[in-house]
This record gives structure tokens, sequence and C-alpha cells, in this order.
């Protein structure tokens, strides 16, 4: 018994000890995390002072293709919302009348230039003997005259076989761009004639964004001429240009504008944008009406807890204080927009999850002191 006392007497010392000097590390730990971690100056910025109003995206391109010959259809590759691309076909009609038709053109083109080579060999000979004073020059006259009905004769075989050939492309019926069927206006089986409607799509390409602008608000927006679409991910788009109309309408009073959006980079229809855009789909617009100055600090600098933001400011050279910020909206190069809680000229930390872990270090640090 008195050797387990006299142990323990020993031993306690050497934990008490340990735990004094646990500290150093951890505050060796946290001032070199905090000098490894990127900052950003919280600074003044003039932005655009922006009212928000409903829009929606339309096509510029839509379109509903007819037939441009006549015919039953018998097939229609594509079903509605079916993404097609520019050239394939999208509809095919019965070609044996433009084939007859083909092929009668082929057969007066070649008794065309049959008939064209009898008048040529005519003509030759007449003309030898007309030079030596046989013939009348009337009668050379008619056989030149005859050459030359030949020769339109040929032409007008060429233009009869380019239009049969024509009429046979349009069996099969290419869509015009790339985009989306949005609707299949007949049914396989169904006769159709030159302008019947076959289908109709949209290209999602060129879009636009149509809002109606009320007008207490159309002189500033004459003035700025600044708008961008606000997508459900809370990222925008800047518009490309703006179309405001001279004249107000009569019963709303107001302007119905259009806003432009840019092209895409991609050539897919579906790929248009990082987060699709489709015509009839309704969204944000906000419009530059003025300027003011506010602090900017990048969305990445924003921590979120819940409903509520904050970021890590850098009080002093080797301490982080976590510190919450009412935020307001989120600009086009991915700004945020800081309306309290933090001073021009304040340092923050850029990256919040490695911040996050220096500043529970501190605390740690702080409490074993």
């Amino acid at each position: 018994m008195n050797k387990l006392i006299i142990a323990a007497i020993i031993t306690l010392p050497l934990v008490l000890s340990g735990c004094g000097e646990a500290p150093a590390p951890r505050q060796k730990t946290a001032a070199a995390g905090i000098e490894n971690l990127q900052r950003v100056n919280a600074e003044h910025a003039q932005i655009n002072d922006e009212i928000e109003l409903d829009g929606i995206i339309e096509a510029v391109n839509r379109a509903v293709v007819s037939a441009q010959t006549s015919g039953r259809v018998l097939a229609l590759p594509f079903d509605v919302g079916d993404v097609v691309l520019e050239g394939e076909v999208i509809a095919g009609i019965t070609d044996t009348e433009q084939q007859a038709a083909l092929s009668n053109a082929k057969a007066q083109l070649a008794e065309a230039q049959a008939r064209f080579m009898e008048a040529d060999q005519q003509l030759k000979r007449i003309k030898d003997v007309f030079e030596r004073g046989v013939v009348s020059k009337a009668e050379f006259d008619q056989a030149k005259a005859a050459q030359k009905t030949a020769a339109a004769r040929v032409e007008s075989g060429k233009a009869a076989i380019n239009n049969a050939e024509q009429g046979l492309v349009y069996t099969q019926i290419r869509a015009p761009y790339s985009g989306i069927l949005v609707q299949r206006l007949v049914d396989v089986g169904a006769t159709v004639a030159p302008g019947t409607p076959l289908l109709e799509g949209v290209s999602l390409k060129d879009l636009r964004v149509e809002v109606d602008i009320p007008e207490h608000y159309i002189v500033a927006l004459r003035q700025h001429n600044k708008a961008r679409i606000i997508l459900n991910n809370g990222a925008s788009i800047t518009a490309k240009s703006l179309r405001i109309p001279p004249s107000a309408n009569a019963a709303t009073h107001s302007f119905r504008t259009l806003l432009e959006l840019p092209e895409a980079e991609h050539e897919q229809p579906e790929a248009e944008h990082e987060q699709p855009l489709f015509p009839g789909t309704l969204v944000k617009v906000a419009f530059a009406i003025g300027n003011s100055e506010q602090i900017l600090l990048p969305n990445s600098a924003i921590a979120k807890r819940a409903e509520i933001s904050a970021v890590y400011v850098f009080n002093g050279a080797q301490q982080l204080e976590f510190r919450y910020v009412r935020t307001g909206k989120i600009l086009a190069d991915d700004k945020v927009v800081i309306l309290s809680g933090l001073q021009h000229g304040e340092q923050v930390a850029l990256d919040t999850v490695a911040a996050a872990s220096v500043y529970k270090t501190q605390r740690f640090a702080a409490q074993d002191k």
C-alpha cells in the first residue's frame, strides 16, 4: 500500500508538468496557420443601385417548319422535347412523284442535247456551203436560229433537272438551326402539300428577356443602360444590350424592353450557360438606376451559418475574429455587398474553411492558458 502511494506521488508532478507544457505546440500551430491565410482588404467601391423586375425568357429564333413539296409523311424521327442539331432530318416525305419528275427531266434533257447536236452539225454544213455561195443567206440564218433554239432547249432541260432535284431534296426536311422541338403539327401517314405546317422548334443559341418597365424608371434606365439577369442559383448574366422602345404601352403605361443575352460559348443547345435557360421561364432582372459607394468582398470570404453571414477578420497580426455581418446583393463578378459589420480597410480571410481551422486552434490555445 505504501508503495502505491509513493508511486502516485512521484507520477503526479509529471502529469502536472505535462499539462503546463501542452499549450505551446498549439500556439505555434495557430501562429504558423494564420501566416499562411490569404487576405483581402475590405474596400469601398462604386456599384450600381438597382431595381429588380420580373422578365420572361424568349427565343429570338422560333419557327414553324412547313412542307415545300407534296407527298405523304413517312417518318418523324424526333419527338417533342428532343434536342435537334442543325442539318438533321426532322421529317421524311414520300418521293415517288419527285423521282418521276427527275427521270422525266433527264429524258427531256437528253432529247434536247441530241437535237442540239443535230442542229449544230446542220449549221456547220450550211455555213460551209454558204461561204462558197451555194445556198442563200436566208437558209444560213434559218439554220443558225435552229441551232440557238436547240441550245436554249438544252438549258431549259438543265433547269428542269435542277428543279426536280430540289423537289427531291424537299422530301427530306432538315433542321434550319440547332434547337429543341416543341410541337408536332402532323402525324406519320398524313398527306401534305406545299405550305403545310409540320413541326415547330426553338433555338437556344440566341435568347432574350422581355421585361415591362414602369414609366417612372425609364429615364434612369436610358441613362445607365445596364442590366443583369439573376439566375436561380444566385449567379447573374450581364445583358449584352437593351432595346427600349421610344413609346410606352397606352394601356399599362410601361415600356416593353428587350434584353439580349450574350451568345453561349458552346454549340450544344443544352449547354448554353452554366445554368440552362429555357424560353417561357420567369427570371429576375436587375436594372441599374444610379450609383453608390459600398464595401465589397469576394463571395468566398463569407462564412454561412444557417441564415447568418460572418467573416474572419484579422484582429492584429496574430489573431482572428469571427464577426457577423449583414450582406446585400451578389454582383455579377461574384462579389458581395457588405451592408454592416465591417469597416473600410479591415483585412478578411479569403478562405473561410482554412480560417475556421486556425480560429478553432486559437480558441483552444486560449482556453489552455
